[in-house]
């Protein structure tokens, strides 16, 4: 038994050695990237000092040049959109960020089953995991999962989910194509159903109260970051009594919320989108024009109202 008690012992600390030597290289390559998302990634959480950001899932990625937001406001711009992400990665990226500055705007794209919709919420945890002894982070995975405490014990876990595309971002990263953030599809939908129903049209989206609290978290700590609500095009449009949650937001505490899901513009025009949710370079291009001008025409709006 006394063996038996050692051997396992030994397999232990065994595994202790590898983990934390594996773990240790594994953060190593994370912090020097030569490109790639890793790189992108590290950008948002670690430098940027843009004056104005992009907040959102894959549609904030692809639907808002930050070239055009920057030469229309006359501020520059970075994208911080990511794939299937929504408010528990950003409201933990604004803890990292607002550690080093606050930026003069972030615009917020809103999708529903990121942002709203009740869902397993430790799905967005993946991209938290190396940050987790950083200042604030901890909280957070605390109160989306609390059992992710023990796992984090263990350096090698929180790479588990990135090793592919870590190794690639390190020997030979893919090039993103675009600028500040932003990659355009320069392609257009090949087909296009015969019977497209806007999104959401009789489904009932339950909202998540944790998703609430972290955006109400992140508002109540923005200070003079102005914060704008929007909702970008649908190929189909979209059932906007879905966004009621973030309207109700908004109007408690006075922030635009734009909603564009069934502008007219954009409806079924194939020639802007490359899917049913997603602009293409093209569309992202009208639709960021569109979008500056309405944000350039409330402020003007409540300029004039405050000097009155």
């Amino acid at each position: 038994m006394r063996k038996f008690i050692v051997r396992i012992l030994l397999f232990l600390a065994i595994m202790f050695v590898i983990d934390r030597l594996v773990g240790s290289v594994l953060n190593y390559a994370s912090s020097h990237p030569k490109g790639g998302m890793t790189y992108r990634r590290n950008y948002i959480s670690d430098y940027c000092k843009e004056d104005v950001l992009v907040f959102g899932s894959s549609r904030a990625h692809y639907h808002y040049n930050p070239q055009i937001i920057a030469d229309s406001l006359g501020l520059s711009c970075f994208n911080c959109g990511e794939d299937a992400m929504g408010i528990v990665l950003y409201y933990a990226w604004w803890k990292l960020i607002s550690h080093r500055y606050h930026p003069k705007m972030v615009i917020y794209e809103v999708t529903p089953q990121y942002d709203i919709r009740k869902s397993e919420n430790n799905l967005f945890l993946w991209r938290l995991r190396r940050y987790y002894n950083r200042e604030g982070i901890e909280e957070i995975f605390d109160k989306v999962d609390s059992s992710e405490q023990w796992k984090m014990l263990s350096w090698m876990y929180r790479y588990n989910s990135c090793f592919a595309e870590l190794a690639a971002d390190v020997i030979n990263p893919l090039k993103l194509g675009g600028d500040e953030g932003f990659v355009g599809v320069n392609r257009i939908m090949k087909s296009v159903p015969a019977k497209g129903k806007p999104w959401y049209k009789g489904k009932k989206v339950t909202r998540d109260s944790l998703k609430m609290e972290y955006f109400e978290k992140m508002i109540n700590e923005m200070g003079p970051t102005q914060l704008v609500f929007v909702v970008s095009p649908y190929f189909f449009g979209a059932n906007d009594s879905v966004f009621e949650p973030i309207r109700e937001i908004s109007r408690k505490y006075d922030i635009p919320f734009l909603d564009y899901s069934n502008d007219p513009t954009f409806l079924r025009k194939k020639e802007c989108f490359f899917d049913k949710s997603h602009l293409n370079a093209h569309g992202a291009d009208l639709f960021t024009r569109e979008l500056v001008c309405d944000i350039k025409a409330r402020k003007k709006q409540k300029d004039d109202v405050s000097t009155r």
